[in-house]
């Protein structure tokens, strides 16, 4: 699509809205749940305020970068995204600034900290879906389509736990696994792939302290001066809310009671503070993203752009979800930020530049639906669109 066309469409408006509105809303609340932390431990209780200003600053700036930069030029490097990915994922173990919380998950270079696997995120899930795409006719092939892709799934998956980071391995396996479903996943892949993730969570779970969290998740009484004091403390922040909340700044639990108010658990004292209205609100904006987010994939014009589509947005419907779910006592405790709301340079800055992306495959998408055709027939017909839109162009300039 040429440069006349992609001015001639605008990208999707609702998300844009959606997500300055929860990025603003999240930097409001940061300023709120940091305070008290932020001047016991720094004597500055704007720090982490001021930090995710200057990050979301950044990060609207990369995602206007990348809804300008044509989305298919990514495919092309399909191999650099994957060796980006595995570098990143490294380098924990070689820059790492040290032990944070029990993990190696933050690298240091000069006066620059971040973490790789936020980047990490968007590289595999470019790779993935280029991959995938040019395998369309091959899906069905079990050695040479499904094995390759869970071998790397698998390589990617220890890096992460070696850090160990079995949070941010849930969001990277389950946008992935989205798109090969959407990509054309058959029953016997499926089958094979359940049975190897059985294996792989039992092995997982041999680790004690992961072990802990699956038993205070069904037994939030034990232990209740380790784990189950933060599921404890979250549980009372979110009951203390009722529906309209204590008032802003007014929450209880953020002095050094909830674990990370800031981050993980920023959700906890969304709903003390503003109550479970306002708490409601932050899940149906996530719901209605999700729903912008699929709806982009289902009227993508490539085989790409739509499993792209599908990744990014799987992966900020999961990981919302993950930390929704772990505040709500729906699923045992991890450690993932809230997309767009939670305090995390990295995160935010990435978050916003895949957002990015997700509009530049909007502002090339099809009005309508475009129908699940057969792999050669769909190529084709795009390819068809495409000159007709090229020869349309070269009339009007002429």
């Amino acid at each position: 699509m040429t440069t006349t066309a992609l001015r001639r469409k605008r990208a999707d408006i609702t998300i844009i809205i959606t997500v300055i509105a929860m990025t603003l809303f999240g930097i409001v609340m940061i300023y709120s749940a940091s305070v008290i932390l932020g001047h016991e431990i720094f004597r500055d209780g704007q720090l982490f305020f001021k930090k995710q200003i200057l990050s979301a600053l950044i990060g609207v700036t990369a995602m206007v970068v990348m809804a300008n930069i044509d989305y298919r030029i990514w495919q092309k490097y399909a191999a650099w995204m994957l060796g980006i990915t595995l570098v990143l994922l490294l380098s924990v173990f070689f820059l790492s600034r040290g032990e944070i919380n029990g993990a190696h998950r933050w690298v240091d270079i000069g006066p620059l900290s971040f973490q790789p696997s936020e980047l990490g995120k968007l590289t595999f899930l470019m790779y993935v879906s280029a991959w995938l795409a040019r395998r369309q006719e091959q899906m069905h092939d079990i050695v040479g389509t499904f094995l390759p892709f869970a071998a790397v799934l698998t390589i990617i998956s220890f890096l992460l736990l070696k850090q160990p980071d079995f949070g941010t391995l849930a969001v990277f396996f389950a946008a992935a696994v989205s798109i090969y479903l959407v990509a054309g996943m058959t029953w016997q892949q499926f089958v094979l792939g359940s049975s190897g993730v059985c294996l792989a969570l039992l092995a997982i779970l041999s680790e004690p302290y992961r072990r802990a969290r699956i038993t205070t998740f069904l037994n939030p009484t034990s232990d209740t001066s380790g784990i189950s004091w933060h599921v404890n403390n979250i549980a009372i922040a979110i009951g203390s809310g009722g529906w309209f909340g204590l008032g802003f700044g007014a929450s209880g639990q953020k002095r050094l009671f909830l674990p990370e108010p800031h981050t993980d658990s920023i959700f906890a004292v969304i709903t003390e503070e503003l109550g479970f209205m306002v708490g409601a609100l932050v899940v149906v904006a996530f719901i209605f993203l999700a729903y912008r987010g699929f709806r982009i994939a289902l009227r993508s014009q490539d085989v790409f752009g739509r499993l792209l589509a599908v990744g990014i947005t799987s992966w900020f419907a999961f990981q919302a979800f993950l930390n929704l779910g772990s505040m709500a006592h729906l699923v045992p405790l991890v450690g993932v930020p809230l997309p767009f709301i939670s305090y995390g340079g990295t995160n935010l800055i990435i978050s916003l530049a895949a957002i990015g992306v997700l509009l530049n495959i909007s502002r090339q998408g099809s009005d309508e639906p475009v129908k699940n055709e057969a792999p050669e027939r769909r190529n084709s017909a795009v390819d068809r669109r495409a000159e007709a839109r090229r020869t349309a162009d070269r009339r009007r300039a002429a």
